[in-house]
């Protein structure tokens, strides 16, 4: 399996997976041109499609890609079918055939939302962005996985101090919003384990947090796992590739 978030943030969100016999694509929040000029116009045939939700910065290049590749869609998402009706459509908390299971769970979002994992050749990936807390259960069901990619969308004290109204941050705030530094922190601390070998940050708000918010919210995780690879997904610069 190999990994490779191509953008990720409030103005679009892109990530390849490359197994064997398959390539997945998770969300389409750019469009296929943008992609390709960052990837110097190597980028593979789409097998597959994940569509986490219906926010612009998630489809907003769905089109090109259908265009393109005609992959099989997988969503939880019903709204999708009246954005792109002529698409390969499958509405399915559940995806298997011969060398991928693919798992969709549900999110706590402002419009109906899926964290992703996906099992091949006996690695997991786990995928979660746009959500404001995650239930017990589902950490236990995304607990001890090789990969996770997962947002870590703002720091709470800048935040608060920002520019934007206060209903905005509310909603970010909010159960339906986004999950914090802080808030992923704790989650992480649940479910990674000696089997996981790296942590992706992902969703990163351009004016509420930073790299280095980031680093120092994670220490205490880096410093008990020393064998964690974590990187921080950039939104104008594809993360180089991993393989697990």
């Amino acid at each position: 399996m190999k990994i490779r978030v191509l953008s990720s943030g409030s103005k679009g969100n892109v990530t390849l997976v490359e197994l064997k016999n398959k390539n997945i694509l998770i969300d389409a929040g750019l469009p296929l041109k943008n992609i390709l000029k960052r990837t110097d116009n190597i980028f593979p045939n789409i097998d597959i499609l994940i569509i986490t939700h219906t926010h612009q910065d998630h489809i907003k290049g769905l089109t090109s890609y259908i265009k393109k590749y005609n992959p099989l869609v997988l969503t939880t998402s019903k709204q999708l079918q009246s954005i792109i009706p002529n698409a390969n459509i499958n509405i399915t908390k559940e995806y298997t055939d011969i060398d991928v299971k693919i798992e969709l769970f549900a999110l706590s979002h402002d419009v109906p939302c899926c964290g992703i994992i996906i099992t091949s050749d006996n690695k997991q990936l786990v995928y979660i962005t746009d959500t404001g807390y995650l239930k017990e259960q589902t950490l236990e069901k995304i607990k001890d996985k090789d990969v996770y990619i997962i947002e870590s969308n703002h720091n709470i004290e800048r935040l608060m101090n920002c520019s934007y109204p206060f209903p905005i941050k509310q909603r970010i705030l909010g159960d339906t919003g986004h999950l914090s530094n802080e808030r992923t922190k704790e989650y992480l601390e649940k479910i990674i384990t000696s089997k996981t070998k790296t942590v992706i940050l992902a969703h990163l708000s351009e004016e509420n947090n930073s790299e280095q918010l980031v680093q120092e919210a994670m220490k205490d995780i880096l410093t008990k796992h020393k064998n964690i690879n974590l990187k921080i997904a950039k939104q104008d610069t594809p993360l180089e590739e991993i393989e697990v």
